[in-house]
C-alpha cells in the first residue's frame, strides 16, 4: 500500500472503527471532557454487568492513538498507545496495567517484530522475523475491512496474529457466517449486519479455544459488536470473556 493511500485509509478508518462503543452518560461525559473520539463498553457474558470501558483519542500528527481503560466508575486502570506507521493491520503498541504492573508491547525494529511481556521489573522478549503479513492487536479490524469483498463473497482467510502476552503468534481463520449462527445476532436490531467468526486455523487448537464473533454494519463497515475473549485480564489477572457494543462519534 502506498504512503498516500495508507494516510487516506488511516484518516478515514481509524476514527470510526477502532474497536469500541459509547454507552451511558459517564462515557459520553468522558468523551467530551478528554476529546476521545471512540469509546466502548465491555459486558460480562454471564450476568451482563458492565466490566470496563475503553476510550480512544483521535489519531494525531505522529499517527498515534491513546487508549484508556476505565472502571464503570471512571477510574483509569490501564492505558495503551497504538502507532500506525506501517500497514493499517500492523500497529505497534505499548500497554501498561497499573493493577498488577503488567507491560505488553509489540514494536518493529527494522525488519524485526519484537514482542515484550513483563510483570513488575521482570520482562521477556521474543523476536519474530517472518512478520510481513502478521496482524497486530486492533489491526484485525483493518484486516477485515481491507479484505471485505473477499470475505463477504464467502472466502475463508487465514492470517497470523501476534500474541505478545504469550510471546508467540497464532494462525487464525476468519469467515463470514449467517446471522442466526452468531451469539451477537439480534432479530430485532441490526438485521442488515454482516457477521464474521474468527477461530484458530488448526482444528486441534480450535477444540480448546472459543471463537471470536463479530458483527459489522455494511454501511461504512462499522464494527458493531464483539463477542469473545477480551484482551484485558480481570482484576485477578485471569482471562475473561466479554460482549462489547460499538457506536461511533464524529
Amino acid at each position: 500500500m502506498s504512503s498516500v493511500k495508507r494516510q487516506d485509509y488511516l484518516r478515514h478508518t481509524l476514527v470510526r472503527s477502532l474497536y469500541i462503543l459509547i454507552t451511558g452518560f459517564s462515557a459520553a461525559t468522558a468523551l467530551a471532557e478528554e476529546n476521545y473520539v471512540v469509546a466502548g463498553s465491555a459486558y460480562n457474558l454471564e450476568n451482563n454487568q458492565l466490566i470496563y470501558r475503553e476510550l480512544y483519542t483521535g489519531i494525531d500528527e505522529n499517527q498515534s492513538v491513546r487508549v484508556d481503560y476505565v472502571t464503570p466508575e471512571g477510574n483509569t486502570f490501564a492505558s495503551k498507545t497504538l502507532v500506525y506507521q506501517g500497514e493499517p493491520y500492523q500497529p505497534s503498541f505499548n500497554y501498561e496495567d497499573t493493577r498488577d504492573n503488567e507491560y505488553v508491547s509489540a514494536q518493529f525494529q527494522g525488519a524485526r517484530l519484537v514482542l515484550t511481556h513483563g510483570m513488575n521489573s521482570a520482562q521477556n522478549e521474543k523476536v519474530i522475523y517472518d512478520n510481513a503479513r502478521m496482524v497486530i492487536d486492533a489491526g484485525f479490524d483493518a484486516y477485515i475491512q481491507l479484505n471485505w469483498d473477499k470475505l463477504v463473497a464467502g472466502k475463508r482467510l487465514k492470517f497470523d496474529f501476534a500474541m505478545p502476552n504469550r510471546l508467540s503468534s497464532l494462525q487464525l481463520e476468519v469467515r463470514k457466517i449467517k446471522g442466526p449462527e452468531s451469539p451477537v445476532y439480534d432479530t430485532n436490531f441490526g438485521s442488515e449486519w454482516i457477521y464474521f467468526r474468527i477461530t484458530p486455523a488448526q482444528k486441534v487448537i480450535s477444540l480448546f479455544a472459543d471463537p471470536i464473533n463479530l458483527a459489522y454494519d455494511p454501511n461504512g463497515k462499522y464494527l458493531m459488536r464483539f463477542h469473545g475473549r477480551s484482551n484485558i485480564d480481570d482484576d485477578n489477572g485471569g482471562p475473561q470473556d466479554v460482549r462489547i457494543e460499538y457506536e461511533y462519534t464524529n
